[in-house]
């Protein structure tokens, strides 16, 4: 019997740090593993993510699709820096809408991770066109509602936040990832055998207590490298913190951006995280059931009602960032590795949002 041809699917994703294309490519793989799919993923998030987590045929094409956040680090955003590329961004060029809408063109939906330009691209495709594609917005957040406790300190983000609003309610379908659901996350691929194996190849024991720190894929975010050098009861795996291949300094192991271990394998190797707060390190922090030392930015919008999800559902210890890099963190990680790990291997909130995009596509 012939394979049926597959269909074609466009997605926008945003490139502020690595969680929406982590969330995005946790709903395409799971709708892949339902109907055949070909997708064509505009982002300027790195190609090495994007191989390292979809099976499924795609092909990239490095556009700006969005601007977010300019970031000074993980935890601090340059607010001058990014109202000044949200007036240099919006309106969306027309050549940039003439240019996705023709590769939109022959797509049967349009998944767009907050990056409002897939929503405009595909309303120009079904202009230009006369194509059937439907945009579905995918958000734990819309920009102009982060944007708006800014207004006091800088009034020019009133004129974006009004453009923005009308993008987004140009959107056939809008799917709130807001935690009523299981979270969504990319699925780890290793059974209890493999995870053994990770640890091998990283050059830790089975017996060693492992801590997993990561910021969200931010760049030039400082550690307490000396403070974690001096827990010498713990391990710890710091994801794009090496050069081109993993370095091991006492009982820190450093791993570059692309190590060739997906970042859901490396949580299910660990036995415990510290990192940032953010939907997609949450998400699959939950999935792997571990403890989680969470760092909120209570002044950031998003971040309250993650750390009231977080302290609800998870093994978690709320951590300042004045704890975290001041002070000594041997109490710390014995009381969190002392929690007790959840299962949650039979919760998918991909699995969910795949199976409502399915039945878009067969009406």
């Amino acid at each position: 019997m012939q394979k049926p041809s597959p269909l074609h699917i466009g997605c926008c994703i945003t490139p502020h740090g690595l969680g929406h294309a982590a969330r995005a490519c946790a709903v395409m793989e799971a709708l892949a593993q339902r109907v055949p799919m070909h997708y064509r993923i505009i982002s300027t998030a790195p190609a090495w993510f994007f191989a390292e987590s979809l099976t499924a045929s795609h092909e990239i094409y490095p556009l700006q699709t969005d601007v977010g956040l300019v970031q000074h680090d993980a935890l601090r955003e340059d607010l001058d820096q990014t109202v000044q590329q949200l007036l240099a961004f919006y309106p969306l060029r027309t050549d940039l809408l003439d240019q996705l809408a023709a590769l939109f063109a022959d797509c049967q939906l349009v998944l767009c991770d907050i990056a409002p330009v897939g929503i405009a691209a595909a309303t120009q495709a079904r202009k230009q066109y006369g194509s059937q594609v439907r945009s579905v917005l995918l958000e734990n957040f819309t920009w102009d509602w982060i944007y708006q406790p800014y207004l006091a300190s800088h009034p020019e983000f009133a004129g974006i936040i009004s453009y923005l609003e009308g993008l987004y309610s140009q959107a056939d379908y809008h799917i709130q990832a807001d935690l009523v659901a299981p979270p969504i996350a990319r699925a780890a691929r290793v059974c209890p055998q493999e995870r053994a194996a990770i640890r091998k190849q990283l050059g830790l024991q089975e017996e060693q207590q492992v801590i997993l720190v990561t910021m969200g894929g931010i760049a030039g975010t400082d550690l307490p490298l000396v403070r974690m050098r001096a827990c010498r009861d713990f391990c710890f795996v710091l994801p794009g913190q090496g050069g081109e291949e993993i370095k091991v300094d006492e009982n820190l192991f450093l791993l570059p951006s692309d190590s060739a271990i997906r970042h859901p394998d490396l949580i299910a190797a660990c036995d415990a995280m510290i990192g940032k707060v953010g939907y997609s390190t949450l998400a699959e922090v939950y999935q792997a059931g571990i403890p989680f030392a969470y760092i909120s930015r209570e002044w950031f919008r998003e971040s309250r009602p993650l750390a009231d999800f977080i302290d609800r559902e998870m093994p978690s210890l709320p951590l300042t960032e004045e704890a975290f890099c001041q002070q000594d963190l041997s109490d710390m990680l014995t009381r969190l590795c002392q929690l007790p790990w959840r299962d949650r291997s039979n919760q998918s909130g991909a699995a969910v949002v795949a199976a409502f995009l399915q039945g878009l596509l067969s009406s």
